[in-house]
């Protein structure tokens, strides 16, 4: 072996080592960055890290999120039109405001998310979680929620108009002065769910009945 390919040989190894030390000496957020970037890039990120990420008012009209971690994620005010968060973990995300019309989120986790004033006109929830969530003033008119988790949500005000809510858990919910007519109700759990004041006007209770002024039966406070 000649002393100049002995060189350049040595070369490439050092350069190895140091381009290893490197990649495992990156800070755990440099990641992260990686896929905020590769999202306002591309609008697709699935199964990415954007826990904590500072989305506020950013265009994410169809974008692709499904399986990613928005946790704790600032989305309030954004553009989320048509986009798709199929199982997604969006606990305590700030979502307030959002425009989430013909959104996916099926099998999504909402868990004290804040969804206040967001819209969510035409959404898909089916199997989604949102347990604790504020729904305050939102308008889910014609969604489907059907088999979702709503367990303690607040949802005073909020627009439900021919929403589907088939076999979702409503306990404890409140729902005081929703405008909810329409709505399918059929096989729902209604224990502890507050509906003063809501409209229910030609709606589908859980026993497949339409609604005749009275939710008590069903265990729901009225």
């Amino acid at each position: 072996m000649s002393i100049t390919s002995w060189f350049r040989r040595l070369s490439t190894i050092a350069f190895s080592i140091f381009l290893s030390l490197a990649i495992f000496t990156l800070p755990a957020n440099a990641f992260v960055t990686t896929d905020y970037q590769k999202l306002l890039l591309t609008n697709a990120c699935v199964n990415c890290d954007l826990s904590k990420a500072d989305l506020s008012g950013k265009d994410l009209y169809a974008s692709a999120l499904d399986g990613a971690n928005l946790s704790e994620a600032n989305l309030s005010g954004s553009l989320l039109n048509d986009a798709k968060l199929k199982g997604a973990n969006l606990k305590k995300a700030n979502l307030s405001g959002a425009i989430l019309m013909g959104v996916t989120l099926s099998d999504a986790d909402l868990t004290e998310a804040n969804l206040s004033q967001a819209d969510l006109y035409n959404a898909l929830l089916s199997n989604t979680k949102l347990l604790n969530a504020d729904l305050t003033g939102a308008d889910f008119t014609e969604a489907i929620i059907s088999d979702a988790d709503l367990s303690n949500a607040v949802g005073k005000n909020a627009k439900l108009k021919g929403a589907i809510f088939s076999r979702a858990i409503l306990s404890g919910a409140d729902l005081s002065n929703t405008f909810m007519r329409n709505t399918r109700l059929s096989a729902a759990t209604l224990k502890g769910t507050k509906l003063s004041g809501a409209d229910l006007s030609n709606s589908v209770m859980p026993d497949g009945t339409t609604y005749n002024g009275d939710v008590t039966k069903f265990g729901a406070l009225q």
